[in-house]
């Protein structure tokens, strides 16, 4: 529990209080585990000029309205869609989705990392989305569940296994 300095008094959990000051801060706010602090700190040194910052997948779909529902299911939404092309998105990730020859029509695969994937699964499993398979904690530190669409792509959600 942390006292709120404004209101002595009100207390708020540790959790809340991260992210209250992340909502009003223009500045980076970490908890003070150093992984952590670490991590950020990983990922702002990456951050030179030449050097990628996102790699978007382009899956094949054979009809794209089917595409663009299966999807919504998951949370995402549409940003873009014409005749050959969708390109959804949730959060910072975006999923485009072609039914262009120019993409082989072999099922393909993408990654995407989210804040917790136990919890995304669990959201998942109770409403009941058609393609997800079991959650599981990978050796290499990852929480990951695979969602298969119905054109046989998959893609693998996962997030670091908390430290409990």
């Amino acid at each position: 529990m942390t006292e709120l300095g404004s209101t002595p008094g009100v207390f708020i959990c540790a959790s809340c209080a991260v992210w209250a000051a992340r909502h009003v801060s223009r500045f980076p706010v970490v908890r003070l585990d150093p992984r952590l602090a670490a991590r950020w700190l990983r990922r702002r040194i990456a951050r030179t000029a030449g050097s990628a910052s996102v790699a978007i997948p382009i899956l094949y779909s054979v009809d794209l309205d089917r595409t663009a529902e299966h999807y919504r299911s998951l949370g995402l939404r549409v940003v873009e869609q014409e005749e050959t092309y969708l390109v959804m998105q949730v959060g910072g990730a975006e999923l485009h989705f072609t039914t262009s020859g120019e993409v082989a029509s072999a099922p393909g695969q993408a990654f995407m990392h989210v804040y917790d994937a136990g919890e995304l699964w669990k959201q998942l499993q109770e409403r009941g989305v058609a393609g997800i398979g079991p959650v599981e904690d990978r050796p290499t530190g990852l929480r990951e569940f695979t969602v298969t669409d119905p054109d046989g792509n998959r893609i693998r959600v996962g997030s670091p296994i908390p430290a409990d």
